[in-house]
């Protein structure tokens, strides 16, 4: 089952919301990895969890998308403050993706 790593920018509410639907959602700012690298600090700690990264970093998706050495990253490129269809999407995605076809690809979502 796919479990989430939200960076600094994505929603607790979203994150609340997913995980009352049984999903695991593991915060930066809830593990000390605010103001950290996202190539360098944050996919690796994803990856070392097991987890699918979710930014709302255009930039950051982008250069991972010459990488494969990861879990998987969502980039959501939808309006940053609906979280109702970040939920949506996100338990799509989960209920539709294993970790395995999430390994070292990016997935654009809106």
């Amino acid at each position: 089952m796919i479990s989430f790593y939200f960076d600094e920018m994505m929603s607790r509410p979203v994150a609340r919301a997913l995980e009352q639907h049984g999903l695991l959602v593991v915060m930066a700012i809830d593990v000390g990895m605010v103001d950290k690298d996202d190539d360098s600090e944050h996919l690796p700690f994803a990856t070392e969890q097991g987890l699918v990264m979710v930014t709302l970093d255009f930039p950051f998706a982008g250069r991972t998308m010459q990488r494969d050495d990861h879990t998987g990253l969502v980039c959501w490129t939808g309006v940053q403050n609906d979280f109702g269809a970040q939920i949506r999407t996100l338990l799509n995605f989960a209920e539709t993706h294993t970790p395995e076809m999430a390994w070292g690809q990016v997935f654009w979502l809106k």
